[in-house]
Parts: structure tokens; sequence; C-alpha cells
């Protein structure tokens, strides 16, 4: 009989407890313990990888194989009926390898009305308050740290550390105090799918629009070149000629081309300059791709010239520089050059995948849908298709990958499970996990860049409605961004003008342009555009009297109305005293302002939660540029009243 490793035995042992904690009947009353020890099998599962890869065993790989098989099968069992969950928490960080929460865990301000209209109800009028749950603990804005007094009003920091970016790095200060200028663009429908090419000439964007969404559009922005930037958001939207609705899009600065994938179809459109240096308003159609029905996944522009698509077990290439001659753009398309298969993997189907520029392999995550499990692995699409590495530790699907110029061996995920993980190239299991979400939020799309050289992520959140910036070296939630009550479809970063851009979703618009389930808001005066001009005036009268920019006091009250801006964060959490965070009177509403003013009655963020109040009511796009000395007054206006 052949020797078998320790850690092989160990996980035939935890796969045969999985087998018979599956078969147990369980009363409902016991079914959250028995979910526990459930996770708790799956996290032993991933702590014995960890074991062999820290003992350099010779049998990692089929260790990593086997471990993906038990984990594989059992998320196929969770999110089935038979195992009822709905979300699966973390089960792959370690003491080592941590998960990192957000300091602030507040709920919902629509589950937090229900809870504390349900706990009043329960009240007495003589009885003493009692301490309140974490959640139900939410201070006013004006409560908050404020690390600098150009920081954007439409944030909210995290208190109680000293964040990596300091003085010495400008470029990541700027970003870590949320020193940002803001400018938006409405968008006529919320996008499927968006793409920055990599020189930061355009982001575009694609979907269906219509009141049945399913008539194909592409949206886009021609950004310039060099780190210059435009006050103005300005995008044109044209109608690609594509008889179904694109879900996938992708960007090539080098031959300056975007590319719409539909039903069986890819098509390219340039936005290269002409003769004399315009580029058309209209981008002119250069090639149409027949991609069949075997490839209908996302795309991905390859080196060498290429263009892939995903199809189940494989993948179909395109040579860009032959497609421009051999075709014309009417005709039914070009047959794909040739096809790389996984022979590794049959079944695989990439729902999202990234190259990795540094190896040149391609980073992909299944979709559970169309093959049925949740691996992620890396392909060699130069040698056949072979697949390179392994990485396990998700919990859901993975919606988004990203990596970064600033470290060739890391990668990011954005989980629906509501979890950021940030991988090594070299090791199976992530580093960290980020826990982006509450409420079994999704985090939607992650942004990993280093300013500086220090490595921060940005990740987008569901029904948070917002943008967090995470110090990954410290290990904490920075700060979060408002998205007016949005849900965040899309991320993107443009290196060269330190810029985020923030593709939203409102929901409380129909197909129509209607909104619906709004009620009066009750705006805090400090939250009015007239408090934050105010504030922006008296900073600048007090940097012109010789005040420090980085908030220093001058006079008795200070340069900035007597509020602090120090570079490690004061702890600002409520102690839970009480049942109500602030009075009204202490919130002082602006009724005068507030009549016009319309909030959704179901969001996550109520009127004081930002410096300044914001409901978007329409599908927005966000760009973010972070620099030194921002107009910190260019913001949004708010829903208003339709009457």
């Amino acid at each position: 009989m052949a020797h078998q490793a320790p850690w092989l035995v160990l996980l035939d042992r935890l796969a045969q407890h999985l087998d018979a904690h599956r078969a147990e009947q369980t009363p409902e009353a016991d079914r959250k313990a028995r979910n526990k020890k459930y996770v708790r099998i799956l996290e032993d599962v991933c702590a014995v990888v960890r074991d062999a890869e820290r003992k350099a065993s010779p049998d990692l790989a089929d260790i990593i194989e086997n471990a993906h098989t038990i984990l594989d099968r059992e998320l196929q069992w969770a999110y089935s009926q038979s195992g009822g969950f709905s979300f699966l928490p973390t089960f792959a960080h370690s003491d080592d390898e941590p998960l990192v929460d957000d300091a602030l865990e507040n709920a919902g301000s629509d589950v937090l009305d229900a809870f504390l209209k349900f706990y009043s109800s329960l009240m007495k009028p003589e009885a003493s308050p009692i301490k309140l749950p974490a959640f139900a603990r939410v201070r006013p804005w004006t409560k908050s740290p404020r690390p600098h007094p150009l920081t954007t009003r439409l944030s909210r920091f995290r208190g109680g550390f000293a964040p990596s970016a300091t003085p010495a790095s400008p470029l990541a200060h700027s970003i870590y105090q949320a020193r940002a200028h803001l400018a938006t663009d409405t968008l006529s429908s919320a996008p499927y799918d968006m793409s920055l090419s990599s020189g930061g000439t355009v982001l575009a964007m694609t979907g269906g629009s219509g009141w049945k969404g399913n008539k194909p559009f592409l949206h886009y922005y021609l950004l310039g070149s060099g780190n210059q930037i435009s006050d103005l958001l300005e995008g044109v939207t044209m109608d690609p000629g594509l008889s179904t609705v694109p879900h996938y899009i992708a960007t090539d600065e080098s031959r300056k081309l975007v590319f719409l994938a539909s039903d069986g179809c890819v098509k390219s459109f340039s936005f290269a300059p002409d003769d004399s240096g315009d580029i058309s308003k209209r981008l002119p159609a250069v090639q149409q791709m027949d991609s069949g029905n075997d490839f209908d996944g996302p795309l991905v522009p390859l080196p060498n010239g290429r263009l892939g698509r995903a199809g189940k077990g494989k993948a179909a290439l395109w040579l860009l520089d032959s497609l421009k001659s051999e075709e014309p753009p009417e005709s039914d398309g070009m047959s794909p050059h040739s096809i790389v298969t996984f022979a590794d993997d049959p079944g695989f189907y990439p729902a999202a995948w990234h190259l990795h520029e540094p190896s040149g392999h391609l980073l992909c995550a299944e979709g559970a849908e169309e093959s049925g499990g949740y691996a992620f692995v890396s392909f060699d699409v130069e040698h056949g298709g072979k697949r390179v590495a392994r990485y396990i530790g998700h919990g859901g699907e993975v919606d988004k990958i990203a990596t970064s110029p600033g470290d060739p061996n890391l990668f990011v995920t954005a989980g629906s499970d509501g979890y950021a993980r940030l991988f090594d190239v070299r090791r199976p299991l992530p580093v960290l996990t980020f826990n982006t979400g509450l409420q079994r939020d999704g985090c939607t799309d992650v942004v990993l860049v280093h300013p500086d050289g220090i490595p921060t992520l940005f990740t987008g959140g569901d029904t948070t409605q917002q943008v967090k910036l995470w110090d990954i070296r410290a290990e904490e939630c920075v700060y979060e961004l408002s998205t007016g009550n949005n849900s965040v479809t899309g991320l993107a970063w443009d290196n060269a003008r330190s810029t985020l851009f923030v593709a939203t979703e409102c929901r409380y618009v129909n197909r129509m342009g209607v909104r619906t389930g709004y009620r009066r808001a009750r705006v805090p005066r400090w939250a009015t555009w007239k408090a934050v001009d105010k504030e922006y005036r008296a900073h600048k009268d007090a940097v012109t009297n010789g005040a420090s920019t980085t908030g220093e006091s001058v006079g008795k009250d200070g340069a900035y109305g007597g509020m602090d801006y120090p570079d490690v964060y004061d702890d600002y959490l409520d102690d839970g005293e009480g049942v109500e965070s602030e009075s009204e009177d202490e919130e002082d509403i602006d009724e005068g302002y507030s009549a016009d003013m319309r909030w959704p009655q179901k969001c996550f963020h109520k009127e004081d939660f930002f410096g300044y109040a914001y409901d978007a009511g329409e599908h927005v796009l966000f760009r973010w540029q972070f620099k030194d000395t921002p107009d910190i007054t260019q913001l949004p206006a708010s829903t208003t009243c339709d009457d």
C-alpha cells in the first residue's frame, strides 16, 4: 500500500465529517449551532492546506487539489435547497492571514428604523434606557473624524488607528485623507460592464437601455492623454449596431479599440485620432467577430495583439492586426483564428477573468450557474491552456478580479459573498480577507492600487451603497465614500490622473424614469451645500492669513471652527448609552432647505451620515480625482420634489 501524506489523511477524515454532517437531521432550533460547526470544518480544511504549505510538503499540489474537491462540493451543497445557506461566513482566514473588519458596523437606515420602532414599543416610559447593540449606535457625521479641511464631505472616516499614508507620501496622503475633486455625469441606464483603457484614454461601458432594457448601447468618455483632466465629465452614447444587448466590454490602449460582446458576436470600435488629431464623436466600427454559440463569456485583451473570449472548457482567440483587412464590418464576422482548450479543466467556464501581466497567465473564476462549480485557477494560454495554479478559499462566486502594477505578486477578488480577498499568486489561500459588506451585501467590484508604494484597496457595495478605502498594511477600513444612495456596479482606477471612477445604479427609479419610495428629506444645517461653501471659504481665508493647510489651530477657535484634523484618528465610537444617537435639536434640521428635498425611504444611509446630504435619484458615474487642493464645493445636487 502506497504511503499517503498525513495532510491527505486529514483531508479524508474531514471529508467524512462533512458527509456525516450533511446527513444529520437537525431540528430548526439547532440549525444555527449546526451551521457554525459546518463552517468550522471548512476552516479545518483550509488549515490543513496552510500547514502543508508552511512545511513545504512535496505533495502540496495534491493536497490543494483534494481540498478544492472538498470545498467545491460543499459550496454546491451549501447553496442548494438542502444546505439552505444564502451566504457562507468566511472560512479561509487565520491568525496570520486575518479577516479585516470595518470598525463601523452600522446597519442600514431601514433596518435601524425598524429596530428602534420595535425597541421603543417594548420600553415603558419610566424605564431607564439600556445599551443598544453596535449596529444601532450610528452617530452623525459631525461626531466622526475628519483628517483635513479639504476632505470631501461625502466621506465618512473610521477611527482608532494610524493610517499608513503620511505627509512623506503626498499622493497617498491625499487619497487617505479623501481630498478629492468630484465630477458626476448622469447615465441613461445602469451599465452591465465597464472598462478603462490602460493608458487612461477612454472609459467605456455597455448594457441595455430603454424601458425593457433590450436596446444595446455603448457609452464612453474620451479622457485625453497625459495627466491633465477636464473639470467636466461628458459622455457620449451611441447605438453599437448589435442585435442583442452586450454584457461584456474590454479596451485595448495600444490599438485604440473598444470591444463589445453580445450573444455570438464581438464588435470593435476605434478611438484612434484621425489625421488632424481629433477623435470622432461616434466611434467608427472596425471589425465584427463571430464567436458562435460556444463562446459567450467575458472578453480579455492578450499579449501579441490577441483578443480572447471565454467559453465552457475553452477560449476563442482572434489576431487583431489581421482583422482590419479580412472582413468588412457589415459581414457576419471573422471566426476565431485559434481555440485554446482547458485540458485540465474541460468543464470550467470563466465567468470572470483577468490577465496577470507579469506572468501572462489568466486568472479565472468559475461561473457556478454555467458549470456548477466555484473553482478559481490560472491558465497559461501560451502553452495549450494548461492550468498553472489553483486558488481556494472563496465562499461564493467571484465577480471581479484586479491587479496592480505596484506589486507583481498580488491580486484581489470581489466576491458575491461580501468579501474581498487578497491573494499572493505563489500561495493557494488568501493572505487577507476583507469583510466589505453588511447585511449579506455583495462586494461588486475591487480596485488595487499602490500610491507612493502603499498597498491600498477600494471596494464597492451593493445594498450598502458606498465605496470603501482599505489600508492593507494597517488592516483597517479608512473611510467610505457616498454614492448618493446608489448601488455600485463598477470601479476603475486611472493611475495617470490618480482618479477613481465609480459607476452606480439607482434602485429608486423605474424603467420609465419615475422615482418611487421617497419621503421628505430631513437635512441638518451642517449638511447643506451652503454649509459646505461657508466652511470652504473659511478655510481659504485661514490659509490666506497664514494657517497651515494641515489643520493646525489658528486663533482661539482654530483655523477651522475648532475642528481637529489629526494624522492619527481618534476612536469616536459611541458607548451606546441611551436609545437615540443624537437629538433632533442637536442635528438642527434646516426646514427650508429640506422642504424641497426628497430621500429614499429604504436606503442604507440617513441624511446625517455624510457631511453633505446627497441623493442621486438617477444612475450616475462618479469621478473622484485625488489631489492636494481640491475644490470641495463641487458637489452634485440632491433629489428634489418632482411636483
